[in-house]
């Protein structure tokens, strides 16, 4: 007997039976969370269920603003919005926001993967800030530029404090729901675009308190930049400027954003010097990469809940001059026709927690 229960693999045991193919993506972000469930189906993703609940709902603060939640009061969150969303999916693969993790890039020596392994723990500790035995390190290859000839490999080096990993495993478990793992939010997003595009791509995910620049090549995210301005400080610049408070000011933002409809001209003259300055940061990241790989960067994809304002892709295409889009995760995933509408009136919000779910489906292969 003690053979058979030491090998014994309850998600083995599942897969094989195929009893339990539905998981959890959840995106805990700073004013919402958001949930989806997807089920495997003949090596295809169904969508079952999905759900977003406000944090304002629990704090009895105004929807949109950024809130720092205890995580009781998360776990709370999500077994309400399980419930109201339908969701049956006992596992899930969890976010772990950008502003709670340290990425960069670093050069090494070309050297095999175990030996890349070995090195990188010494490099490391030159750049991450805290102790190695208090962080989760995780590394990538940055695959070389055409003509690279420096016998040098670039390293994408990612780390996580590990009481922030114990903060959601909590979460997690304290919501009932067997953790499939974490991801920090960047990576999830990045995984939602499209097989089709070609070359470099500049990802924005535009939340309520921060905005994330990234940059995916070949499938690999090459470079992440953080900018501390976003959805909310939108917002509160439309409150302070029309002198509404801030629901009305949500409202507005939600409703002509930055369009060119002529009862949006205050608002865009309030809002773009902010977007401004984020467009700013973006263009200095693509110059850098460029400069580095020598690879242009000809689109760019609009993911977060930010990015649906009125207006904002037409001002995007003007300001970094290349095609840009808005993510489409549900893209990726089998669903009713009749739901297409609905969901792509939301699906830029979503693109976080459909990255989630498509790598624990993968993980399952």
């Amino acid at each position: 007997m003690k053979g058979i229960s030491s090998s014994f693999n309850p998600l083995g045991f599942l897969k094989a039976f195929t009893k339990d193919r539905s998981v959890l993506g959840i995106d805990v972000g700073a004013s919402s969370l958001k949930i989806i469930q997807i089920r495997k189906d003949r090596e295809q993703a169904v969508l079952e269920t999905y759900g977003e609940l406000s944090t304002a709902a629990y704090t009895g603060g105004e929807a949109g603003r950024a809130t720092l939640l205890a995580d009781e009061k998360v776990s709370e969150m999500l077994v309400d919005l399980r419930r109201e969303a339908g969701a049956t999916a006992t596992r899930g693969i969890i976010s772990i926001p950008l502003r709670y993790s340290f990425i960069t890039t670093i050069d090494m020596p070309e050297l095999n993967d175990q030996q890349l392994a070995e090195a990188i723990q010494f490099e490391a500790r030159r750049y991450i800030p805290i102790p190695l035995s208090d962080v989760m390190v995780d590394w990538w290859r940055i695959p070389a530029a055409e003509g690279d000839n420096s016998h040098t490999v670039k390293i994408l080096l990612a780390a996580v404090q590990k009481d922030v990993v114990e903060k959601y495993k909590r979460i997690l478990s304290q919501a009932k729901i067997e953790s499939l793992g974490f991801e920090i939010e960047v990576f999830s997003a990045a995984r939602i675009l499209s097989s089709r595009m070609r070359g470099a791509t500049l990802l924005f995910d535009i939340g309520a308190l921060s905005s994330k620049i990234s940059i995916v090549n070949q499938g690999v995210v090459q470079a992440v930049h953080h900018v501390d301005r976003a959805s909310q400080a939108f917002s509160l610049a439309i409150s302070q400027s029309l002198g509404v408070d801030f629901k009305r000011a949500e409202q507005v933002k939600h409703d002509v954003g930055i369009s060119n409809r002529p009862e949006a001209a205050g608002v865009r003259h309030t809002i773009t010097p902010l977007l401004d300055s984020i467009f700013d940061e973006a263009d200095r990241v693509r110059t850098t990469f460029r400069r580095r790989t020598g690879l242009p960067i000809d689109h760019a994809v609009l993911v977060g809940g930010g990015s649906l304002m009125p207006g904002l892709v037409d001002y995007a295409v003007e300001k970094l001059g290349i095609e840009v889009l808005l993510s489409n995760p549900f893209g990726q995933l089998v669903y009713p026709a009749f739901l297409q509408p609905t969901l792509k009136s939301i699906a830029p919000s979503f693109s976080v927690a459909t990255g989630l779910t498509l790598r624990a489906l993968g993980a399952m292969d």
